[in-house]
């Protein structure tokens, strides 16, 4: 199966390369450079330190380039022509060195390589004041005498073009779901074991085969009431004395695109939580099945605050109709972030609040000043849809101390409360014929 998906892959990647040479051509044409460089990036020491944090290369490059390893490389764009790729690729026996491409994107570049960062200079045109820089560049690349580090016309216009998902990309984040379902239904079988949020977490690894460094983001693994931290980021190395709950929110790479998936288990089923699980994870296909092209993003987050006041009324833990819980703020204490974000080469990817390529920002609605995509839903589009419901102390107690708090029932609060909340998030491509559920997908196929 993972050499037919590899397969399948190498099939896209000419569509999607010929996309990336069309979107560059279009950025610099509207642009005063003649060419752009995509630079990797390089790994950065920790302070006084001889150690550097974990290296992944930077998203302009990777979408170009599907290794996360090639630290000091540089991609060079000019119009009409392949794009030259300078790999930086060490004589070195104290470090591991970046293998050779071989794979069948590599045939779409002119590929030099160069044994040290001089010798990736030299493999570059000697005048390259008529050229931009994408990426984070070192002081050493910064000094090569490039026209511009990172000009606003071309990250922007480049950051919006993003929001448009390629065949090839839709179908990275499609791997990254199988791989990160896999690791999600270990954990679930950890914690129903017994295991400890450690023993959870290790056994997610196992499962996706990453390392703790090649994760998108850091694994949330959250029992009992750590589930009502929203980023919850310790591994408690022992289990509770009475497992309650498990909120993972946990993703998996495949050629530098994320996946970004969550889920709940109650401990034991057919109590209350596990009710308000179930009720939340119907909510939530309902919300992904109800998506159109051309639907307000904003919309989709309101909707989603009425779908949660609907189960908190139902489950007579605020007792409110539920358009009123809304319209005053009370399903925001339940359900106090967006309700996704954009998902590609970046776990929030970029472009969720421009207005147009030029870089104009859409207004911040001032009731949702979390809220991380504020565009209308489109064809290409990938993001996530992840309500929940938390029972957060300090949201609680400042609502406790307002006239609203009356309408709540705190002692479902108190009974709930330990369980600590509920978030359920797919990854959705907007396809021509509607929602296409990546997560749900991933999961059937197991």
């Amino acid at each position: 199966m993972a050499g037919q998906a590899g397969e399948m892959l190498d099939r896209l990647y000419p569509a999607h390369h010929a996309e990336l040479m069309a979107r560059y051509e279009s950025v610099l044409a509207a642009s005063p450079f003649e060419a752009i460089a995509v630079y990797s990036g390089a790994p950065r020491y920790r302070f006084r330190d001889d150690q550097t944090w974990p290296f992944r290369a930077g998203a302009f490059y990777q979408q170009w380039v599907p290794c996360e390893d090639h630290a000091a490389s540089v991609l060079l764009f000019r119009a009409g022509r392949n794009p030259l790729l300078v790999l930086h690729l060490p004589r070195d026996y104290w470090h591991s060195v970046p293998a050779v491409p071989t794979g069948a994107w590599a045939a779409h570049f002119e590929l030099a390589l160069a044994d040290d960062v001089a010798a990736v200079r030299r493999a570059l045109p000697d005048d390259l004041s008529n050229c931009a820089l994408l990426g984070e560049p070192d002081d050493t690349v910064a000094g090569w005498g490039f026209a511009a580090l990172n000009p606003a016309g071309i990250v922007t216009g480049l950051e919006f073009a993003r929001l448009y998902k390629t065949t090839y990309e839709v179908e990275c984040i499609a791997a990254a779901n199988r791989c990160s379902a896999r690791g999600h239904l270990a954990a679930r079988d950890a914690f129903l074991g017994g295991a400890s949020e450690l023993g959870i977490h290790l056994a997610y690894l196992q499962a996706t085969a990453h390392s703790e460094a090649e994760l998108p983001y850091a694994n949330i693994i959250a029992l009992n009431e750590h589930g009502a931290t929203l980023h919850y980021g310790r591994f408690e190395r022992r289990p509770p004395e009475r497992p309650r709950s498990f909120l993972i929110d946990a993703g998996a790479l495949h050629r530098g695109y994320a996946a970004d998936i969550t889920r709940t288990w109650p401990a034991e089923p057919g109590g209350e939580f596990a009710a308000l699980v179930e009720a939340l994870d119907r909510a939530q296909l309902a919300l992904v099945e109800g998506l159109r092209i051309g639907q307000s993003y904003v919309d989709v987050h309101e909707d989603t605050q009425l779908a949660v006041a609907v189960i908190l009324e139902d489950f007579g833990i605020v007792r409110m109709a539920p358009e009123d819980m809304v319209a005053a703020g009370v399903s925001n204490v339940f359900f106090p972030h967006g309700v996704g974000h954009h998902l590609g080469l970046q776990v929030h990817d970029t472009g969720g609040k421009l207005a147009a390529p030029d870089g104009t920002v859409l207004p911040q609605p001032e009731a949702w000043p979390f809220l991380r995509n504020l565009r209308p839903v489109e064809q290409g589009n990938v993001f996530t849809i992840e309500p929940g419901i938390y029972f957060i102390d300090q949201l609680l107690q400042r609502l406790h101390g307002t006239p609203l708090g009356r309408h709540v029932d705190w002692d479902a609060v108190e009974r709930l409360s330990p369980c600590g909340g509920v978030r359920i998030e797919d990854n959705v491509w907007m396809g021509p014929g509607g929602a296409r559920n990546l997560s749900r997908e991933a999961f059937a196929g197991l």
